[in-house]
């Protein structure tokens, strides 16, 4: 559905009145946030430790939460073929999510291949079905209108799922992306968008800057157990994956990101969204300004 047809719909809701709280950006977006990265053998146990190190899950969910977990469910690809969200990763932050006392965990992506397609094959709707996870398929009579309040992006139909929560947490996976240079967290969010996403293209690195300003990530949990280092985002050859085994994990959307992308090999400040992102105050973009914690089990 195209935004102009959207709006001419009459579906012209504010966001505004749907948790506001949920939406607003990073609490002190320019702070240095910690950022832990475990490499091992497991993606499970690598996930779990990243969060402990990070505080633990119950620093972010309160008990009775209602809580959306957002992975990158976008391509009907295989786990080998590193383009969706290692379903182990998501498994390890969705038990760790219903531990510390979350009423219900909500797992969702807007697809770019055909939904059904997509979670099946990535291993991920059978395995947070199976943990009493609610998973949902994009229905775009739930969009409605949010104001990121961005210069480049500014109100954009949204799916109201992602805002009918007390947390989000976003669960990207590192890849190479053919447009925007890497696809982390900051790009994942693209995901909660409806509308004609293509025309985000134009100007990408600030909407995607102005996209996870305007929108808050409580947790980034960021899934280098596979890296797909060509021709993503979709991918497809194996020749392009290669086994990083690595959970990034932080508070801070930017810094989540930045060590990400030096993860994948990428100076920051030539990833055009980072640059961006940065301008804009809500990081640093040096990695050695922020304080990363490397730990191997």
């Amino acid at each position: 559905m195209k935004r102009r047809t959207f709006v001419k719909n009459g579906v012209m809701f504010s966001s505004g009145l749907l948790l506001a709280g949920q939406v607003r950006a990073q609490d002190k977006p320019g702070s240095a946030a910690p950022v832990i990265q475990v490499k091992g053998a497991s993606p499970y146990e690598i996930t779990k430790k990243a969060v402990a190190e990070i505080g633990g899950m119950g620093k972010i969910v309160s008990r009775g939460d209602v809580v959306m977990v957002k992975p990158n469910i976008g391509w009907n690809r295989t786990v080998e073929q590193a383009a969706c969200t290692n379903p182990e990763v998501l498994r390890a932050v969705i038990e760790l999510v219903f531990d510390a006392g979350a009423k219900k965990v909500v797992v969702m992506d807007n697809t770019c291949h055909k939904a059904e397609d997509c979670y099946q094959r990535s291993g991920i709707e059978a395995m947070a079905r199976k943990l009493g996870a609610d998973v949902r398929y994009s229905d775009e009579s739930r969009l409605v209108v949010h104001n990121f309040k961005g210069e480049y992006l500014s109100k954009w139909p949204v799916f109201r799922d992602h805002l009918e929560v007390d947390k989000f947490i976003n669960v990207p996976i590192l890849k190479h992306h053919g447009s925007s240079g890497l696809t982390i967290a900051m790009k994942n969010l693209y995901g909660i968008l409806g509308g004609n996403r293509g025309k985000l293209h134009r100007d990408m690195g600030e909407n995607i800057a102005e996209l996870a300003a305007g929108f808050r990530s409580h947790l980034v949990v960021v899934d280098a157990y596979r890296i797909l280092l060509r021709n993503g985002p979709v991918g497809g050859r194996l020749s392009d994956v290669e086994m990083r085994k690595t959970v990034v994990a932080s508070t801070n959307i930017m810094h989540a990101d930045v060590a990400a992308a030096v993860l994948f090999g990428k100076d920051p400040r030539e990833v055009e969204f980072l640059q961006a992102a940065h301008a804009k105050k809500m990081g640093e973009i040096d990695i050695a300004k922020i304080p990363v914690k490397s730990l191997a089990i």
